[in-house]
């Protein structure tokens, strides 16, 4: 499977975060605070402007969902931390997320 560069760097960014040692001991509530960051770092590598599209907002806040859905399973479930997963779980999300933003 080809995984698309945005996949590629939010796979990176949930890595930054389970990496840490602090990890184990973050909360679910914890892991939701980080959602505005991720956010703005997912703008920043697009390079999209969802202040000014709605569309490009939509898809944005897909993607960072999909990103804080995997750190709460990785949270839940170590075993998940694997970057195949990671990965696909990912790309799958940023697909289906331009789908939903074109229609």
């Amino acid at each position: 499977m080809k995984y698309s560069p945005l996949a590629i760097h939010c796979t990176s960014l949930c890595f930054d975060v389970i990496q840490r040692a602090s990890f184990k001991d973050l909360t679910h509530k914890d892991i939701d605070s980080f959602r505005e960051d991720v956010y703005v770092l997912i703008c920043e590598r697009t390079l999209l402007l969802p202040g000014k599209q709605n569309r490009e907002h939509q898809f944005v806040d897909q993607v960072t969902d999909g990103v804080i859905r995997v750190l709460h399973q990785c949270l839940n479930n170590p075993t998940a931390r694997d970057s195949v997963w990671i990965l696909a779980a990912l790309e799958s999300r940023i697909e289906t997320s331009i789908k939903i933003s074109v229609h």
